[in-house]
């Protein structure tokens, strides 16, 4: 119950501690800790549960709380190229699996009324042996 004393100044005891264990005192100490705890337990759970557990709404986390950390970073570049290559992989590979419509004859060429003509015959020629781009003298 010492904690809930009015005359206990938590901020004051926590900037001991830090300074003891070598380190300088951060700014706004008990808002970074609770937007970083709040960040972290962002990675594992859904929002509405964390910010039930925070006690604030998922607008003011979003706001106040929530970080981008060097570890969102460090993953981006490291499996940023992978997830799209899964992720492009996995879609044609559902496009693979789906059992494609059956069309009758009639819908699979359709007849396009004064835009198609016949094919004539091109006689096949050897290619010459320097290849097909023009020469140039000089």
């Amino acid at each position: 119950m010492r904690f809930r004393d009015p005359e206990t100044n938590l901020r004051t005891t926590l900037q001991k501690i830090i300074k003891r264990a070598g380190l300088l005192p951060w700014p706004k100490l008990y808002h970074n800790l609770r937007s970083t705890r709040e960040t972290e337990l962002m990675e594992s759970f859904p929002a509405h549960v964390v910010c039930g557990w925070i006690g604030n709404s998922e607008a003011v986390a979003r706001k106040h709380y929530l970080q981008v950390t060097d570890d969102h970073f460090d993953r981006a570049i490291r499996g940023g190229a992978e997830a799209a290559q899964k992720a492009a992989q996995s879609a044609h590979a559902m496009e693979r699996t789906e059992p494609q419509a059956e069309l009758a004859a009639h819908e699979k060429t359709p007849v396009l009324p004064g835009v198609a003509t016949t094919c004539d015959y091109l006689p096949l020629r050897p290619v010459p042996p320097r290849g097909v781009e023009p020469r140039f003298s000089g």
